[in-house]
């Protein structure tokens, strides 16, 4: 009440103002002969601007007691309803900018998680290595097998390399720098940087590309992407076979493929497999997937402006196409 009150001094200052003007100006011209009849006109003046503030109070009244009463929660603030129009729709408006503060607190809540089941992820990844390593060390002391230790080695390099990749995606257009490439040096490049992870898993991928083909892009972004993609071949690919990489031109586009005779991706894992921590049936049997690696890839592909696209067959391999 006292809030509504003195959010209306101003209209019960200037009422009351003009009303004393006007008694005195009908006084002095003879309109009122008495100061009964000057008296008589304030006071209906007055009954006058107490029915206005009554009657304004009772529409607004839900309005002024929700900002005077303490609220336990900002539903009970945003709850309230009123039968003034203007009043009404001041508090819709505050209502849906609440819900659009809810939704933002329910991403970044929903982000935050993310990030904690994939440091979760990464650091169960991690474990791996370091312990082969520490076995390795325990068994041979002072006689480690380099090539394996290099191996495992390239392993943590690699986790390493793919969560920050993961925090780069959200400033990746300030990280780009778009250059005119030879697809098949960009290819080679990866693979010998890779040929330990070949020499150990004993799958060795073959390079069919013609060294005049040449694609617009990011080098160090489609290194990466390659590199995920090759990692995915070789980790579902049996001993002794190979993985196909080759190019070829088709209607002014430029397309790159990856073809494993591995075991395949299920029909109904496919549809996801570009989905963040999704590892399907294939990384749940071989315990091997955080679910990341083809997120990041699917995400700089898109920013890059090429796409992709995957085709398998159980048992038989998978196919992986870039389209530049």
């Amino acid at each position: 009440m006292r809030l509504f009150l003195r959010d209306h001094l101003d209209v019960m200052a200037l009422f009351l103002l003009e009303s004393v003007a006007i008694a005195l100006a009908f006084h002095f011209g003879r309109g009122f002969e008495t100061a009964a009849g000057i008296a008589y006109f304030l006071f209906v003046a007055a009954f006058v601007l107490a029915v206005f503030l009554v009657v304004r109070f009772a529409r607004k009244r839900a309005f002024y007691e929700s900002l005077e009463e303490d609220v336990e929660t900002m539903e009970q603030l945003v709850g309230r309803h009123s039968g003034d129009p203007v009043t009404e729709a001041y508090v819709t408006r505050r209502r849906d900018a609440y819900r659009s503060y809810q939704r933002q607190l329910n991403e970044r809540d929903d982000e935050m998680l993310r990030w904690r089941t994939h440091v979760m992820q990464w650091v169960h990844q991690m474990k791996t290595p370091v312990s082969v390593l520490r076995l390795m060390v325990q068994k041979n002391p002072g006689h480690m097998d380099s090539f394996g230790a290099l191996c495992e080695l390239d392993r943590m390099q690699g986790q390493l390399d793919l969560i920050l990749s993961l925090v780069r995606m959200e400033r990746m257009q300030a990280d780009l720098t778009i250059e005119d490439l030879s697809l098949k040096e960009v290819v080679e490049a990866v693979i010998d940087k890779e040929r330990r992870l070949f020499a150990q898993r004993e799958v060795f991928p073959t390079v069919g590309i013609d060294a005049s083909l040449r694609v617009r892009t990011d080098r160090k972004w489609l290194a990466f992407v390659i590199e995920q993609i090759l990692h995915n071949a070789v980790k579902y690919s049996d001993a002794g076979s190979s993985i196909e990489v080759g190019a070829g031109e088709s209607d002014g586009s430029v397309e790159l493929s990856f073809v494993d005779h591995g075991i395949g991706i299920r029909p109904r894992d496919l549809p996801r497999i570009f989905d963040l921590y999704f590892t399907g049936s294939n990384g749940r049997d071989h315990d091997q997937s955080s679910g990341v690696g083809l997120y990041v890839v699917k995400r700089a592909l898109d920013e890059l402006g090429h796409e992709i696209e995957v085709r398998s067959e159980v048992g038989h391999g998978t196919r992986v196409d870039i389209v530049f």
